[in-house]
C-alpha cells in the first residue's frame, strides 16, 4: 500500500524494477475531470519511470492499483470493495504530505497531522500488516542542534492542535494569531506539523508495527534510474536551476554552511532496509520502542553546500541552457548588504527592464513575479541555511552496506561520498539530467547554448566597460582634473617661494 509523491515514486519504481511484488496499491485523489484511470496513466508516462518500461514494460500495469481515496477523510474515503482488495496488504508507507513552508496551520494539520491520524485508523483494519512506515522529515525538530534517531518529545499534544483546527467556531484570523503563538521554535507549519505527526505515530506504537522514517533534503539520484535524476524543481534543486538559467545570483548563506542533502536512490534504499529491519524487530519482538531511522549524509560527506555551488559553477557554462534569462552563475555571501546590492543590480534590475520590455510588445510580464517568489522562498528557507545541523549520520550504515553490498540495494555511495571527486562526478550528472528533465532541453542543444552563453558574457563585460567609462568620466575624470589643477598651482608657488628665498 503506497501513497503517491516524490518519494513514493521513486519507491515504487525501485520496488518494480528490482523486487517481486505482487501488488502495490496507490492511494490517489479524485481530480475533476480525470479518472483514477486516467491519473495512473499520466505518472506511469513520467520520466522516472522510463528505465522501467524499458527493461520491464509490463510490470507498472499489473501490479499497480489505483484507489480512490482521500486523507482528509475518514478511513482515507476507501470504499468497502477497495479495502476488500487490500485486505492481504503487509506494509503501509505513509509519505503523503504538504511539504509547502508557507502552508496554513489548519491546513498543514489537516495533511499531516490528520492524513497520519487516518492512516493510521485504516491500518488497524489490515490483518496481516507486518510494517506501517511513516515518512517525516530530519528536520522534525529543529530547535536540537545535535539529531538522535528518537521519538522527542512533542511541544503540543497532537489531539488538542488538531481538535483545534477541526473546530468551525475558529476563524482563519484566529488560526493564524495562533500560529505565531503555537510554532515558537519551529521555523514553519511543516517541521511543527510533523513533529506532532511523529508523536502521533509513536503513540500508536502501543497498536501497530510502525516505524519513522526521516530522510533530510532529497536530492538528486546518484545512480538510480539514472545518474543524476532530479526529484523535482523544489527545494535544493530549485536553487540549482534557478541558478543555472540566471534568475538568481545570490545566495544569503555562511561559508561553512552545510545543507544536509539525500540523493533520492539512496533515499529509496534506505527506507526499504528499515522497512525489512523494522518487520524483522517487530517479528521477535526485539525493540520496545517505536524505531526512528535517520538518514543524515553529516560525518560521511566532507562538502559543504557553498562548495556543491562551486562544483556547479565548473559546469553551468560547459553544459548551459539555451533558454536562460542572464548567464549562470550565484555568489555565496553571509553580508547581508553585499546580499542586497547584489540582489537589487543583478536580479531586481535586470528583471525590471525585461518585464518592461515585454509589456512594450504586449506580452505578459513574468519576471518580477518571479523574483519575489524566489526572494521569500530564500526568507522562508533561511533557519535551514543559517543552522548547521548534526547527528550521528545514517542510521545503521555499516550493516547496511554489509548486508546490501553485492545486491540491487547496495549502499557503497556511502563510501565513495567521502571523496570530493565523486561529488564533482555527481553534480555534473544533476546538471545534465536538470537540463534535460526538468527544463526540458535536449542534450543536442548543448554546443548551441554555449555559444548563447559566451555572447551573454561578452555583453555584460561589455556593459561593465560602458558602465565603469561613464562613472569615470562623470565623476573620477573631475575629480582628477582639480586635483592636477591644485597639484600645478602648489608647484608654481612652491618655485616662487624658492626663487625669492635665492634672491634674498
Amino acid at each position: 500500500f503506497e501513497i503517491s509523491g516524490i518519494v513514493g515514486k521513486a519507491v515504487i519504481e525501485k520496488l518494480l524494477r528490482s523486487c517481486n511484488v505482487r501488488k502495490i496499491f496507490v492511494l490517489l485523489r479524485p481530480k475533476k475531470n480525470f479518472t483514477i484511470a486516467q491519473r495512473l496513466d499520466t505518472i506511469k508516462k513520467e520520466k522516472i519511470f522510463r528505465r522501467l518500461m524499458s527493461e520491464k514494460p509490463n510490470e507498472f500495469h499489473d501490479k499497480v492499483v489505483p484507489i480512490p481515496g482521500d486523507v482528509e477523510l475518514p478511513l482515507l474515503g476507501i470504499k468497502p470493495e477497495h479495502a476488500q482488495l487490500m485486505a492481504n496488504v503487509s506494509i503501509v508507507i505513509h509519505s503523503a504530505a504538504t511539504v509547502r513552508f508557507d502552508e496554513s496551520l489548519r491546513d498543514a494539520i489537516r495533511l499531516n497531522v490528520g492524513g497520519t491520524l487516518e492512516n493510521l485508523k485504516f491500518s488497524e483494519t489490515l490483518k496481516n500488516l507486518e510494517v506501517f512506515m511513516h515518512v517525516s522529515t530530519f528536520f522534525s525538530n529543529p530547535y536540537l542542534e545535535y539529531v538522535e534517531a528518537k521519538v522527542y518529545e512533542s511541544a503540543m499534544d497532537w489531539r488538542f492542535c488538531l481538535d483545534l483546527c477541526r473546530r468551525e467556531d475558529i476563524t482563519d484570523d484566529m488560526i493564524d494569531v495562533l500560529t505565531r503563538k503555537l510554532i515558537v521554535g519551529f521555523p514553519n507549519t511543516y517541521c511543527f506539523t510533523k513533529n506532532l505527526a511523529e508523536s502521533m505515530v509513536n503513540y500508536y506504537g502501543q497498536k501497530l508495527p510502525v516505524a519513522i522514517f526521516r530522510p533530510s533534503i532529497v536530492v538528486q539520484a546518484v545512480e538510480e534510474p539514472e545518474p543524476g535524476f532530479p526529484p523535482s524543481l523544489t527545494g535544493a534543486m530549485a536553487v540549482f536551476v534557478a541558478a543555472s538559467v540566471g534568475i538568481m545570483k545570490a545566495i544569503p548563506m555562511p561559508r561553512d554552511q552545510f545543507l544536509d542533502l539525500s540523493p533520492q536512490d539512496i533515499t529509496v534504499k534506505t527506507l526499504l532496509y528499515y522497512i525489512m529491519k523494522t518487520g524483522m524487530e517487530h517479528a521477535t519482538n526485539e525493540s520496545a520502542d517505536v524505531p526512528v531511522f535517520n538518514l543524515s549524509v553529516y560525518g560521511h560527506s566532507p562538502i559543504n553546500f557553498p562548495e556543491y555551488i562551486e562544483m556547479a559553477d565548473e559546469f553551468w557554462n560547459s553544459i548551459p541552457v539555451e533558454k536562460g534569462f542572464l548567464a549562470p552563475g550565484v555568489t555565496v555571501t553571509e553580508n547581508i548588504f553585499r546580499y542586497m546590492f547584489l540582489v537589487i543590480f543583478k536580479q531586481i534590475l535586470p528583471a525590471f527592464f525585461l518585464d518592461l520590455l515585454l509589456k512594450i510588445i504586449g506580452q505578459k510580464p513574468v519576471m518580477m513575479k518571479i523574483q519575489r517568489k524566489i526572494f521569500n522562498a530564500l526568507k522562508i528557507m533561511r533557519p535551514f541555511v543559517a543552522n548547521n545541523y548534526r547527528s550521528s549520520g545514517v542510521s545503521y550504515a555499516k550493516d547496511m552496506i554489509k548486508e546490501l553490498n553485492g545486491t540491487d540495494f547496495n549502499v557503497d555511495v556511502f563510501v565513495i561520498m567521502k571523496s570530493t571527486y565523486a561529488h564533482i562526478g555527481y553534480t555534473r550528472d544533476m546538471i545534465c539530467k536538470c537540463r534535460e528533465i526538468l527544463l526540458k532541453e535536449d542534450p543536442s542543444t548543448i554546443p548551441r547554448s554555449r555559444l548563447i552563453v559566451k555572447g551573454k558574457i561578452l555583453l555584460y563585460r561589455a556593459f561593465q566597460l560602458f558602465v565603469a567609462y561613464k562613472i569615470y568620466c562623470r565623476w573620477i575624470y573631475p575629480m582628477t582634473k582639480e586635483w592636477h589643477l591644485d597639484l600645478d598651482w602648489n608647484i608654481n608657488n612652491n618655485t616662487t617661494r624658492n626663487e625669492s628665498f635665492f634672491v634674498n
